[in-house]
This record gives structure tokens, sequence and C-alpha cells, in this order.
């Protein structure tokens, strides 16, 4: 409903009502409208971390995300949610309310990439290293959706898969100092 009517033009009753649900009911669970797309948001989030925790050492981060792809292609309803997560990334340069929504969920993203850094890197989750990575990580994918998003539903754009894992590539080395997101040589 954001995308087509807009968030100021789209109410919590509006919500409620596609839903399926009393607008109490989605007062007693989300803080604001702008909320409501967090589980969205979220789902494309866990499909990413299930992703990672799949990451063979020997793997570059793109290869990865490549090879996993092949082997576990998303379902047409998974295509749609990630479609929506990029509209929502999209929509939320311009709608502080929608980016508050859209910044809580990298958190959770940053969160559950604690443990996946600290594998890659060697160290203890508590390690500054390991969290900056994490953020690091987090800030790059964010600046990369966004700015596929832009490219992509904006602008019209056909973007390749080849160049979107060449951007996280090139996003996460750099946002790293290449500490992270190569193969991992033990």
């Amino acid at each position: 409903m954001f995308c087509e009517r807009g968030v100021s033009a789209t109410s919590g009753d509006d919500i409620a009502a596609a839903a399926g649900l009393s607008t109490r009911t989605i007062w007693r669970y989300f803080r604001s409208k702008e909320s409501c797309v967090e589980p969205v948001l979220s789902l494309s989030v866990q499909r990413f971390l299930a992703v990672t925790d799949r990451w063979p050492a020997e793997l570059s981060l793109a290869d990865h995300l490549a090879a996993d792809m092949a082997a576990h292609p998303l379902g047409e309803d998974e295509i749609a949610d990630e479609v929506r997560a990029l509209r929502i990334a999209t929509m939320s340069t311009d709608e502080p309310a929608l980016r508050a929504a859209y910044l809580m969920v990298h958190d959770e993203m940053e969160r559950g990439l604690i443990p996946v850094a600290a594998k890659r890197l060697g160290l203890p989750e508590d390690d500054l290293t390991v969290r900056l990575c994490a953020a690091a990580v987090t800030g790059a994918f964010r600046v990369v959706d966004e700015d596929v998003g832009r490219r992509v539903i904006l602008e019209k754009e056909t973007v390749s898969l080849e160049e979107v894992l060449g951007l996280i590539d090139r996003a996460v080395r750099d946002a790293t100092n290449g500490r992270f997101g190569g193969p991992v040589a033990r």
C-alpha cells in the first residue's frame, strides 16, 4: 500500500483492513504504521543470514552468494518479498519514519552477522574488529540495496546478477578494508 498510495496516504486502519485484522491489533504489534514493513524486510534479512551460515571458508562472499542462489533458488513468493523489500529500501531514502523501520531491521542484520564475522576472522564475537566488520558489512549491503533499488525501481534500469554480486564484493571489501568478504585461508 505504501508503494501504491504513498506512506502519508496509507493509514493504520487501511493496513489493518488489508491484513484482515483490527486496528487495535495492528497497534498492539507495531509502534507505527511505517514499522509494519519490518516483517517484510526481516524476511529478507533472515534469508541472507541463512545464506551466510552456509558460507564455506574457501569461497568469497560473492562466489558463495552465486553458488547458493543456484543451489537454493528463491520461489515465486520469496522473489516477490525481495522485490517488496527493495521497494521499501528505495522509498526509505525519502520517508524518515520508513527509514527508521528500515534501519531497525538492519540492526537485526548486524547482530546476526557477528557470529559469521567472528568465525571467518577467527576472533571472539565481542572483539571490536568483529563488531566493526558486522556493522560495515551491514552498511555496505544497505548502500548496495539502495543503489540497486534506485536504478531498478526508479530508473527502470536492468541490473544483472553479476553486476549486483560485483557491487556487493567491492562494497564489502572496501567497507572492511579487505578484512572480510574473501576466502579464508586456514
